[in-house]
This record gives C-alpha cells, sequence and structure tokens, in this order.
C-alpha cells in the first residue's frame, strides 16, 4: 500500500507499507474481507480471517504505509 499526502504547495509525500506473507488453501476463517482468508502473514499461522480486526491491523500493509506517513509528516 502507498499512501501519498499532497500538501497546498506541490510538495508530496509518498510512504509506503509491506505486508510479507504466503497464500494458503483451503480458505480459512471468517473475518474480514477480500484476500484474507487465504493471507497468512509473516510470524503468524493465522489468516488475516482468523485475526481479530485489531491483530489484523497491527501488521497490514493499509496501516504500516499510515504509520509511516503520520510519523513522517507529523513526527
Amino acid at each position: 500500500c502507498t499512501l501519498v499526502l499532497a500538501w497546498p504547495d506541490g510538495d508530496e509525500v509518498a510512504c509506503t507499507g509491506v505486508a510479507p506473507g504466503r497464500i494458503v488453501w483451503p480458505m480459512r476463517g471468517t473475518g474480514g474481507h477480500g484476500y484474507d482468508p487465504i493471507f497468512v502473514p509473516d510470524g503468524e499461522t493465522r489468516t488475516y480471517a482468523e485475526m481479530t480486526a485489531q491483530e489484523k491491523n497491527q501488521g497490514s500493509h493499509r496501516a504500516l504505509a499510515l504509520r509511516k506517513l503520520v510519523e513522517t509528516c507529523f513526527g
């Protein structure tokens, strides 16, 4: 996931979050959406669909990109 913050003066800040992992089959879990039932992030044995939303958001690619953007822009 890449997030870009474009400031009114034209300056832009881009931050990327990556969640490495592997695809599993058959699907497991009932939470989340999209690829959540088949994606197991590195260091985990559960798919995103088997995690709580809070657990998933700790290391999701979107959460990582947002944390980097906030840290970069607002320290």
